[in-house]
C-alpha cells in the first residue's frame, strides 16, 4: 500500500476567532496546495487516491479539500480523523489499522507530528533535511504489515510544492 503524508498548507496567522484550529490557508497557501496536489497527480499516474484523512482543524480540512478535487477518485470528500490533530501524538494506532486494510490512503496533518510519523514508519532522519515544509507530501511504501503489528515503510518519493517553482 502507498501512504501519502502530507502536511497543511500555508494558514494564516491569525483566525478572526482567535483560536488556532479556525485558522484557514492563505490564498498564496491555496496555490501552493494546488501545485502539490498537481505534482502528485502526475506521480500517481492513472490512479487516484481512494481515501483522504485530515485533521480537524480548519486549515488541514481545507488541504485535504483541495488534494482530493486534483488527485482523488471523483466526488472523494475527505475524513476528518481526530487522531490527526495537531495536539495529538503519533498515529500509530490509526497507521497500523490503514496498513491492515492495505488500500492506498492520504493523511493530511500538522509538524511535528508528519515529520516524526515519517521518520518513525522509514527509520530515516536524514530524508527531510529542511523539515517537513507546508503542503510537503511524503509517499510511503508499506509491504507485508502484520494485522495489528506497526508497519515500516520505505520513502518512495517526496514532492516540496515550494522548489517547483
Amino acid at each position: 500500500m502507498l501512504l501519502y503524508v502530507m502536511r497543511h498548507g500555508p494558514a494564516e496567522d491569525r483566525a478572526a476567532s482567535g483560536l488556532d484550529a479556525d485558522r484557514a490557508l492563505t490564498s498564496a497557501g491555496r496555490d501552493v496546495v494546488k501545485r502539490a496536489a498537481n505534482e502528485l497527480r502526475r506521480a500517481i499516474g492513472d490512479a487516484h487516491l481512494p481515501r483522504i484523512l485530515s485533521s480537524p482543524l480548519r486549515r488541514a480540512q481545507e488541504t485535504a479539500t483541495i488534494l482530493g478535487s486534483i488527485a482523488g477518485t471523483e466526488r472523494l470528500s475527505p475524513e476528518v480523523e481526530d487522531d490527526l490533530a495537531a495536539d495529538e501524538e503519533l498515529p500509530l494506532r490509526l497507521v497500523t489499522e490503514l496498513a491492515g486494510r492495505g488500500r492506498d490512503v492520504a493523511i493530511v496533518g500538522h509538524q511535528p507530528t508528519v515529520e516524526h510519523l515519517v521518520r518513525h514508519l522509514s527509520g530515516r532522519h536524514d530524508v527531510l533535511p529542511s523539515g517537513f515544509r507546508t503542503a510537503m507530501v511524503v509517499a510511503l511504501v508499506i509491504e507485508g504489515a502484520l494485522p495489528g503489528a506497526l508497519p515500516t515503510a520505505e520513502i518512495r518519493w517526496v514532492v516540496d510544492p515550494h522548489a517547483l517553482g
